[in-house]
């Protein structure tokens, strides 16, 4: 039995190394081919992995598309959830968020190839539309760590319209410029603060040091 065992997880392991693999070798080729140029089994060759094992895991380039999309999500997500220094306002910490995301994009151009661009397959896009109510969550969560932030009805979904709208300009840049231009970047900063601004006074009262974080629904 532990002789099974042993192989058994030798080959789960193997498993999700070549999985992981696949990813980095999908995200190596966006940053460089149009998303609609590549095959999986391009994508195999690259990671050095046989064609046959590659349609294993994915049964077609869509489905590594979708996976790595997911991933990068949670990547994105991950980085606006890091703690930020003391700020001056609530439109300071929108600021520095989007500043963040932008970084993150700009970084991996996949992600902007996946989230936003012409070629993505609809379900991949309503997939990270899904994920923008997360980042949404952190957005609000930043703010209420240093501000208390009012009573609104539906907050969650105040914060999710506003990365939407960052998003908005972020896939407008891309549309029209090629690339995440600095105008651009202030334009989605510009466009979140005025509509969270329809929201939230443009003075916060700073939350009390130790005082515990509540969420609105």
């Amino acid at each position: 039995m532990t002789a099974t065992r042993t192989r058994k997880s030798g080959t789960q392991a193997r498993g999700r190394a070549r999985r992981q693999a696949l990813l980095e070798a999908a995200r190596s080729m966006l940053d460089e081919r149009m998303l609609n140029e590549i095959e999986l089994s391009d994508v195999a060759a690259l990671a050095g992995i046989p064609k046959s094992s590659a349609y294993h895991f994915y049964g077609d380039i869509h489905q590594l598309y979708a996976e790595l999309a997911t991933l990068q999500d949670e990547e994105l997500n991950q980085l606006l959830t890091r703690p930020l220094a003391p700020l001056e306002s609530w439109e300071a910490i929108v600021s520095a968020l989007i500043d963040r995301a932008a970084a993150y994009f700009l970084d991996n151009v996949s992600a902007q190839q996946l989230m936003f661009g012409a070629f993505s397959p609809p379900d991949i896009k309503r997939s990270s539309r899904n994920a923008d109510i997360a980042h949404g969550g952190v957005f609000e969560a930043q703010i209420d760590r240093q501000f208390v932030l009012p009573a609104m009805p539906r907050r969650d979904r105040i914060f999710f319209r506003a990365v939407e709208a960052i998003d908005l300009m972020f896939g407008l840049s891309l549309i029209e410029e090629g690339r995440l231009t600095g105008d651009m970047i202030a334009e989605a900063k510009t466009i979140a603060c005025a509509y969270l601004g329809v929201y939230i006074p443009r003075l916060l009262p700073l939350r009390p040091e130790g005082e515990a974080v509540t969420t609105t629904p």
